[in-house]
């Protein structure tokens, strides 16, 4: 968050605007207004940022703001107005510029954070309460929105016959940027969001805490959108977007906006262009529509945030992130990409990490917390997906819950509370600088597991294979199936040591520590002190050896309304699995890759006709590159 990070130049405090905090948005006393922070500030602490370990930086969104709105100011980032140009809080489009190429210099990529459910709260409504009546053409005819997500032109609009009549003050009527953003009629106007009881409808279509929610199902919003942010892919040279509200927009949006983006960056000759959405919802399944209907190509991990903050905190035993690792499966897709998520144990919407873990276990503090919270890191760092951390986590920050305590200064603070609050492995910050705390055990620990994963890559990327799930030990393979390498991961989040034999892939090998204060001895046993993780590799790679012939069966999941398939049979040896399926007269069709067991992969029945016959396969590939084929299947995934 750039306004709370450094001041690089005080000249950019106000914005250019005058006046009292009211019309500046600048109150640095207060935690719901701009602090000073700027993008010339963060630019001269991104070699800080790279000696953490990091690889990148997700930035919130840096595009004009409507500087003050309901009480408070828009130092975050989400209360967009003019969406072409940087807000002149944090500085200028050079300043942007000069601060993406700095980063890049470095190694690091820049992930800027985008909008595309909504503006400012500028248009206003005859009744802020939601309304789930029918649009009405221009003409008073009823129509669903969702018809012409794909179509060349919309229906015709009037005011009048909108759920919410809109309207616009007179000296707003050109506040946004670019100029289709000031019609009214571009918005669903339906009144506020009620998240206490509200309807699909209501959460794609409603304004979110009253900010305008954009009528994405019109096609001129859509490719409005899509051309605002392949801009600031084009001048601006970024790696990739976050996208806020995800949930919010209506469910054909990002099939269409996202090709459109990742062309933008195809032309600029970026290939890999990553986006992932925030979708707020704990349920994996629920969570995985988003990937394997909506079109987003990856979320951040909500579900895991849930489970790991549980585990590591004492409060909960593993089984929840054995079973969380192994609803990967709900994400694969036919494009037999890996299931790629942004994991964290808190954020700057719910609160830090080191309260997250509080919550879970009050009673905790000093070396204790402290413990925790190193623990904490190692399920977030050892585990697959991207670690992201919030920015002053390294140095201890709590905050006393979610929201705007989570958004404390890194430069001096001037905020009362946050200058006598408690830290993890630190004092109180007082009118220090954050920035020049650089003994805190937190920081020494990112440090070396962000090391850990560079030296193996397996850690980072490679497949999951959960080995043990049971009270307080946790034990999984990471295998990169390119090289051949293994590393066992072991955790133990109860107070007393604990001593595990697993069965590895790797054969006959001797296996070294290279985490953690634990003992490795035989192939495999495992003992972990208390609240600690064991990393141990081998001396050896895995063998290149032709998987068996796999088994393949089909029936609904157990679980969820999806159509399972599964292939067993394929032996010790690490394989992945393609599964494909034929519909009578058709061709062969893949429907997903798993590369750890155990080997699914789901159809959702509606796709199918009921009784419809369909063929399946699954098959398994060796590390020595062969390939072993099941016998052919019939199913009726829809009965």
């Amino acid at each position: 968050m750039p306004d709370r990070y450094a001041n690089g130049s005080t000249a950019n405090d106000t914005g250019g605007l005058s006046g009292g905090r009211a019309a500046t948005g600048f109150d640095p006393t207060d935690s719901g207004y701009y602090h000073g922070g700027d993008l010339v500030g963060l630019t001269s602490h991104l070699r800080r940022i790279k000696d953490l370990g990091f690889t990148a930086l997700w930035i919130t969104p840096v595009l004009k703001q409507q500087a003050v709105s309901q009480g408070s100011a828009a130092y975050h980032g989400y209360w967009g107005l003019d969406f072409t140009t940087v807000d002149p809080h944090l500085g200028t489009d050079k300043d942007f510029a000069d601060l993406v190429a700095a980063a890049h210099g470095l190694g690091l990529k820049v992930y800027l954070d985008v909008v595309v459910n909504h503006t400012a709260d500028v248009v206003q409504l005859t009744g802020t309460e939601f309304t789930d009546a029918p649009y009405r053409d221009c003409h008073g005819r009823k129509f669903d929105p969702a018809r012409y997500v794909t179509k060349k032109t919309f229906p015709c609009l009037k005011a009048s016959t909108m759920p919410r009549v809109p309207f616009v003050l007179p000296g707003d009527r050109k506040a946004k940027r670019p100029a289709w953003l000031n019609d009214p009629l571009d918005y669903h106007d339906r009144g506020n969001i009620d998240f206490g009881s509200c309807s699909q409808t209501c959460f794609e279509q409603g304004d979110f805490f009253g900010l305008d929610d954009l009528f994405t199902e019109k096609p001129a919003v859509m490719n409005g959108l899509a051309q605002i942010y392949s801009s600031w892919i084009t001048r601006f040279k970024v790696d990739g977007f976050r996208v806020d509200t995800a949930k919010h927009v209506n469910a054909a949006f990002f099939k269409l906006w996202v090709p459109r983006i990742r062309a933008a960056a195809a032309s600029i000759g970026v290939k890999d262009f990553p986006i992932f959405g925030e979708v707020t919802l704990n349920d994996a399944v629920d969570l995985s529509d988003f990937v394997r209907d909506r079109g987003l190509p990856q979320v951040l991990d909500f579900p895991f945030q849930q489970v790991a903050v549980a585990y590591a905190s004492g409060a909960s035993g593993a089984r929840g992130i054995g079973h969380r690792l192994d609803d990967d499966d709900y994400f694969r897709t036919p494009n037999g990409i890996e299931p790629a998520f942004a994991t964290f144990l808190g954020n700057h919407d719910m609160g830090r990490g080191a309260q997250q873990v509080l919550q879970q276990a009050p009673g905790l503090s000093g070396g204790a917390l402290v413990q925790r919270m190193q623990f904490a890191y190692d399920v977030l760092y050892l585990l697959r997906g991207a670690a992201t951390l919030l920015y002053g986590d390294e140095v201890g920050m709590i905050g006393s819950g979610g929201d705007k305590a989570a958004r404390q200064d890194l430069f001096p603070t001037q905020v009362a509370d946050w200058q006598t609050e408690t830290r993890v492995g630190s004092p109180p910050i007082g009118k220090a600088s954050s920035l020049d705390v650089t003994n805190n055990p937190l920081e020494q620990q990112l440090k070396t597991l962000a090391a850990l994963r560079d030296a193996h890559p397996e850690l980072a990327t490679g497949a999951s294979v959960v080995r043990v799930a049971k009270d307080a030990i946790l034990v999984v393979s990471r295998i990169d199936l390119a090289t051949g390498r293994e590393a066992v991961v072991a955790f133990n989040n109860g107070t007393a040591p604990a001593t595990v034999k697993v069965s590895p892939a790797t054969p006959n090998a001797t296996w070294t520590p290279v985490f953690g204060a634990g003992t490795v001895s035989g192939n495999l046993t495992l003992t972990i002190p208390p609240v600690s993780a064991l990393v141990a590799v081998p001396t050896t790679t895995l063998p290149k050896a032709a998987p068996p012939q796999p088994k393949l069966t089909a029936g609904p999941d157990d679980l969820t309304a999806f159509y399972r398939l599964t292939a067993t049979g394929t032996g010790s040896s690490a394989v992945s699995v393609a599964f494909a399926i034929r519909r009578r007269g058709g061709a062969w069709r893949r429907v997903a890759i798993d590369d750890s067991a155990p080997f699914r992969a789901f159809l959702r029945p509606t796709s199918f006709r009921r009784r419809e016959r369909v063929e399946g396969v699954a098959v398994a590939r060796g590390l020595d590159g062969t390939v072993s084929v099941s016998p052919v299947v019939a199913f009726a995934p829809n009965p």
